[in-house]
């Protein structure tokens, strides 16, 4: 999955009015002097449908929201049945009944240690409920982490953490490339922001 984060090609999609925009892309190489390289060179980026009933702010750990109101796996008239042929026709790609299959693009925040879901972290300052917003899925990010208890280190491997929308010591979300800074520091829930390297799945 790493190879294929780097080196993937940007799927396109076509909107209404013949307009395209990026489902999947990666910054790519754009500079080879130090002076102006930077870490947006090295990520990966994914539209998503924020499911979790609120706003979600740049840094958040999310997660694939399987079961939720409006996800569905099938086709016209059964959306919550799996199809039982692997067609394009079966997998409902093309709107035409006015709903599509839309397994696995759907988000939320979780309370669970080392979700096996993690997607990535949201990248739009503010995405709204219920709408498309855009979420990192490997490379360099700051992220919301528990900077007292279950702190992640520099080095050490992280997943999601207990409080919602937050990552910490565990796996399957990729490597902590920093400290976590909190300026607070006054509970063990309190949550600050730490350099990640994402890398979805690792453990």
């Amino acid at each position: 999955m790493r190879q294929m984060l780097k080196f993937a090609v940007a799927a396109v999609f076509l909107l209404a009015g013949g307009q395209s925009a990026y489902a999947f892309w990666c910054g790519g190489p754009g500079s080879t002097g130090e002076a102006q390289h930077h870490v947006g060179e090295h990520a990966c980026y994914e539209l998503f449908f924020n499911n979790s009933g609120s706003a979600q702010t740049s840094g958040t750990a999310v997660v694939r929201d399987r079961t939720g109101t409006g996800v569905n796996v099938g086709v016209t008239g059964s959306l919550t049945t799996v199809p039982t042929s692997a067609g394009r026709n079966d997998i409902d790609v093309d709107g035409t009944d006015g709903e599509v299959t839309n397994i696995g693009t759907y988000i939320t925040t979780t309370t669970s240690a080392d979700n096996v879901e993690f997607v990535g972290i949201v990248d739009d300052n503010s995405c709204a409920d219920q709408s498309y917003c855009r979420v990192q899925v490997y490379g360099p990010r700051l992220a919301r982490g528990r900077c007292v208890s279950d702190a992640p280190t520099t080095g050490s491997e992280v997943g999601t953490a207990t409080t919602a929308g937050t990552l910490g010591g565990g796996a399957g979300a990729g490597v902590a490339l920093s400290a976590c800074n909190d300026d607070n520091n006054s509970s063990q829930d309190s949550v600050g922001l730490f350099w990640l390297w994402i890398d979805p799945g690792r453990d």
